[in-house]
């Protein structure tokens, strides 16, 4: 989702009395007094993850990937032992369970699972095993510069077939589902159609919009954004990140396109680790999954919460944000982004890898 990499440190020190005894010892090695997260860049509150480093009495690292693949490059290249917790998405945590890249979790252990939104759940696997516990969720959309364009975007196709303006000026991703599933969709057909003409016709207009675009790279979300100066004047972004770039513009606005969207979901799935790291990316879990720290962690990132509790609690402002909680109508009019067939998806490599070059 971002454009930059993170190693976060915070909380160095011993084990404490908090920690669950493993089997009968208390030892632990020097790597299970410290706990590795796989994450998106800025997905944390900082806040929160030092207390919890605090409470504990460990070392915590950050570990940011910049986009789907990378995170997949990681891991083959770390192995699955290397973290022991993970961001992942609703469309790649079973292909990690398939690869035994996460181990399944007790969730009888966090005392708040039942708290979470039902809608987000992650599939089981065979065995009926929880793979992954829901983090946050949103959809996909376009961010704009309301004092930069001559009239509001309200369509897909106001970015993939831009007026003549916005050429050089258009943001995109590098992220291949992301953006053939919009044209799929800015073309009246499902984002996840693997129908060979409908995706012939989705290449095209990716291939006629390339003009247009300045980057094909996550928007930076800081005070330097191309949004933020008008080096871009339109972005494809995950709705969360807008809400975020309106600190630094005001006249950054955010809409849900009316040809419908993709909806994400993101989990936080426990690594093939040592019993002990298990038990300590679950306390990180259920620390993060307590209302008032999933309040503040979706409040400050400005993202949407599973918990159910948290949202009670959560400010007007907040709850009532259609950019932060897309509207019914947008819902139905959505669809989650699933896995392709092995050939539809080497077929997409190929094609971006041609688009990127």
């Amino acid at each position: 989702m971002y454009t930059r990499r993170q190693f976060v440190q915070a909380g160095m020190g011993l084990l404490g009395s908090l920690l669950m005894p493993v089997g009968n010892s208390w030892a632990m090695t020097e790597k299970e007094r410290e706990l590795t997260i796989l994450i998106w860049p800025d997905y944390i509150d900082p806040d929160l993850l030092k207390r919890f480093a605090e409470e504990q009495k460990i070392a915590v690292r950050q570990i940011a990937f910049e986009s789907d693949q990378e995170r997949d490059q990681l891991m083959l290249r770390k192995g699955a032992a290397a973290f022991d917790l993970l961001v992942v998405n609703r469309v790649n945590l079973p292909l990690y369970a398939q690869r035994g890249w996460v181990s399944t979790i007790d969730t009888s252990k966090l005392g708040h699972f039942s708290e979470l939104d039902k809608r987000w759940l992650a599939e089981p696997d065979s065995a009926g095993n929880v793979l992954g516990i829901p983090y946050f969720w949103g959809n996909i959309g376009l961010a704009y510069r309301a004092d930069l364009l001559a009239k509001a975007p309200v369509s897909w196709m106001d970015f993939f077939r831009p007026a003549e303006s916005l050429r050089g000026f258009l943001n995109a991703m590098e992220s291949d589902r992301e953006m053939l599933g919009m044209a799929l969709r800015a073309l009246g057909f499902s984002v996840n159609s693997e129908d060979p003409g409908q995706l012939t016709a989705a290449e095209a207009l990716l291939q006629e919009q390339k003009p247009f675009v300045k980057y094909y790279r996550y928007l930076d979300l800081s005070a330097n954004s191309p949004l933020v100066t008008g080096e871009v004047k339109m972005a494809i972004v995950f709705n969360g990140d807008a809400v975020k770039l309106r600190e630094f513009h005001p006249e950054i606005r955010y809409i849900h396109p009316q040809e419908g969207s993709a909806i994400w979901v993101d989990y936080l799935a426990v690594g093939k680790v040592s019993a002990a790291r298990q038990e300590m990316a679950l306390r990180l879990i259920h620390f993060l999954s307590e209302p008032v720290n999933a309040l503040q962690n979706a409040q400050n990132l400005h993202f949407a919460t599973p918990n159910q509790i948290a949202l009670q609690k959560g400010s007007a402002e907040y709850r009532q944000d259609p950019a932060i909680f897309p509207p019914t109508e947008v819902l139905i009019n959505s669809e989650p982004i699933r896995s392709f067939s092995a050939r539809t998806q080497k077929r997409i490599n190929d094609f971006m890898g041609r688009l990127l070059r």
